[in-house]
């Protein structure tokens, strides 16, 4: 029989990671280090390398893969360093000045406490569209969808020469109230692309057709600022991957989770500004689907940052809106808390308290740590957590004595030795992320001892033994497949699209115009899936509202019941609503005779792709010596400094071993810490899950 396999391939700031699943369910990873002069380098690299693991070459594996996905952070690179189009924008004349107030809170959006505490500093999001090449035209649409002044075309051609005139490569049109009357919007963009093909154009109702005119508007804005670039980058990758044997179609993680064929994801950029975090959730809720654990808590530590989601009662957690650059965008994306502390954090004396800080600045992939002989810190193999010999598999040697050196500057400044400053570098980051976990939990509703903590990334199963437990949350696992996390849960993530529209309506509900929107919403959710190669048989649909009290802002995401919608599946639509009200606010918060709104509709399409299920392997000894490879000092706080430590060997690890801690698990593309007091066990899938030692 002849072999197939699955590719997902996660790039990100400091290595891109690959995983590759055959027939048999057999999983084989690969890392290397991200290239930035060309992305696809990086990309195509991983897959080489986990190509050698299996005896195999690239060309080989490609030509023999069924499935390519790929997340990307080219798109949220580009926005962040101002790497776009030169970008115009249309909106209804008297709004040219929408997007640059930003709702008053642009100074201030997305910014942490400490960066929120430097006043004089504040200051909004450097334009993507400056002023000059905002121009309104003459249209008007009232709050009922109704035309209460038609389009000028004349006004918009004038509007379309004169941006056209000023260089744009880009226009981004989001007229007033355009999700409820689009054929405006419609009628502008058939004149540009007839008078000017050349042209990238974004409108926002076909972008994000729902309430908010500022956030629809940057929305639209960005995506129509990254098109050339992000599209530029797929055709080079597709180009690539067609060049080494791939001949399938490539698919693209999105922000919202699921995958879009490589063609589709090259018009929707704004729809891949998180395409790695997305996949290490999506990852966690599939797998925690076979493993049966239905609460968890993803935790990733990267090279640059320590990202956090939630999986609760089988589903990922979403955002209807997110923060890019002080730039809040009206789509929903999987919702990930963001700071930056990972591996590859620079640990640094602030001038004016000395006081430690770590992070938020990072060595990142160039110039890296200074054990990788380029550049920053790196405590870790300080303090014996990580042996220099054996970094990548050994593939990269690191040098212990420039991490001293890097950290001896600090140890000074603080009256310490090396160790212990290094020792409290670790202490400051473990507490960071242990914060960030708390936010995301306790301070959302939810209880983390309820939750499972899976700990993924390079660098996340090195700290999730310490910060997993000062969360209030024991159980951490740490998948065989931990430091590729995110590109496993691309290569097992389904074809999926969103479909969205906002009409407010208030209770009592109309079910049968309950049930129009979905019908609708779910025709133009298939037409997109059967574009992106899906079949009906392979199509399935989940339904979600937004809704609130009368008079409230802030709105709850509402599952709504797949079926035809009649007055039984509005009252369980309400129940849900206050059910999971009362999860956020506090038992006793809801009032079913108070008038609610349902304000923005959505529906989630998903086209199978038949992923093949990952190979379990049966229990055997609990003892796991034949494991141990070495013995080396490792310092842990528990125990006041250096312990003789066994160092286990990942790949030699079966199910049933369990480890006693303090232990170190050394495998090719991370490593293991296992704390005093706590106790590892090895599960059917290889995974590693650490709990309390029992008294």
């Amino acid at each position: 029989m002849d072999e197939s396999y699955v590719i997902g391939v996660d790039s990100g700031g400091t290595f891109s990671d690959c995983v590759i699943i055959d027939r048999s369910g057999t999983v084989t990873t690969g890392k290397a280090p991200s290239t930035p002069e060309d992305f696809s380098a990086g990309v195509l690299d991983s897959v080489a390398v986990a190509a050698e693991a299996m005896d195999r070459d690239l060309d080989e594996v490609l030509r023999s893969a069924i499935l390519f996905g790929h997340g990307t952070t080219v798109a949220t690179n580009a926005l962040l360093t101002r790497d776009g189009s030169k970008t115009g924008l249309l909106t209804t004349k008297g709004h040219e000045d929408a997007v640059i107030i930003g709702r008053t809170y642009q100074k201030v959006a997305g910014l942490t406490e400490s960066e929120l505490a430097d006043v004089a500093n504040l200051d909004k999001a450097t334009p993507i569209v400056p002023r000059p090449l905002i121009r309104g035209i003459e249209e008007r649409v009232n709050a009922r969808g109704e035309i209460v002044s038609p389009l000028d075309m004349q006004s918009v051609q004038t509007a379309v020469d004169g941006l056209v005139g000023d260089g744009v490569e880009a226009i981004a049109v989001c007229l007033l109230w355009s999700f409820l009357h689009p054929e405006h919007e419609a009628a502008v963009l058939d004149l540009i692309a007839t008078n000017h093909p050349g042209i990238v154009v974004a409108i926002s109702s076909d972008i994000a057709p729902v309430i908010k005119e500022y956030e629809r508007t940057t929305s639209t804005m960005i995506n129509a600022y990254l098109t050339r670039k992000v599209s530029r980058y797929l055709e080079s990758l597709g180009r690539g991957l067609l060049d080494h044997g791939f001949q399938a179609t490539p698919v693209v993680m999105q922000s919202s989770g699921g995958v879009l064929a490589l063609e589709h994801a090259k018009s929707l950029p704004v729809r891949l500004l998180t395409s790695g975090p997305a996949g290490g959730v999506i990852g966690a809720q599939v797998f925690g689907r076979v493993l049966g654990y239905p609460n968890i808590i993803t935790t990733d530590v990267g090279g640059t940052s320590f990202d956090v989601g939630l999986v609760v009662d089988g589903e990922a957690q979403f955002a209807n809106q997110a923060t890019f650059d002080k730039y809040e965008l009206a789509l929903p994306v999987i919702d990930v808390a963001t700071i930056g502390a990972g591996g590859g954090s620079v640990a640094w004396i602030e001038p004016d308290t000395g006081v430690l800080r770590v992070g938020p600045r990072s060595a990142g992939a160039e110039p890296g740590p200074a054990c990788y002989g380029l550049g920053g810190s790196d405590a870790n193999v300080v303090l014996g957590r990580i042996n220099p010999d054996f970094f990548l598999g050994g593939r990269q040697k690191l040098d212990g004595a420039k991490s001293s050196q890097a950290v001896e500057p600090i140890a000074e400044s603080l009256g310490l030795g090396v160790a212990d400053a290094a020792a409290g570098i670790i202490d400051i980051a473990d507490a960071q992320m242990a914060d960030l976990v708390r936010r995301v939990t306790v301070e959302r509703g939810f209880d983390p001892r309820q939750f499972v903590l899976f700990a993924f990334g390079g660098a996340g199963p090195m700290h999730a033994c310490a910060y997993g437990p000062a969360a209030g949350c024991d159980k951490i696992l740490v998948p065989t497949v931990a430091s590729v996390f995110s590109a496993f849960g691309i290569a097992g993530s389904d074809i999926m699209v969103v479909e969205e529209m906002s009409d407010p309506k208030h209770s009592p509900f109309d079910a049968a115009e309950f049930d129009a929107i979905y019908h609708g919403l779910e025709e133009r959710a298939a037409a997109s899936l059967h574009a992106n190669g899906i079949d009906a048989e392979r199509m399935y649909f989940q339904r979600y509202v937004r809704m609130r009290y009368r008079g409230q802002v802030h709105e709850v995401e509402t599952p709504v019941p797949a079926s035809a919608i009649g007055a039984l599946e509005i009252a369980a639509t309400i129940e849900a609503f206050e059910k999971i009200y009362e999860t956020k606010y506090g038992k006793g918060t809801t009032f079913r005779h108070a008038d609610m709104r349902a304000i923005t509709y959505r529906v989630h399409g998903f086209g199978r792709l038949n992923v093949p299920a990952l190979a379990e392997r049966a229990a055997g000894t609990t003892d796991a010596t034949a494991a141990i490879k070495a013995e080396r000092e490792v310092h842990f706080r528990e125990i006041g400094g250096f312990a003789p430590t066994s160092i286990y060997n990942g790949a030699v690890l079966r199910p049933g071993h369990r480890i006693q801690g303090p232990a170190i698990v050394e495998s090719v593309d991370t490593t293991v810490v296992v704390h005093p007091r706590q106790v590892a066990a090895v599960d059917s899938y290889l995974n590693i899950v650490v709990g309390p030692q029992d008294d």
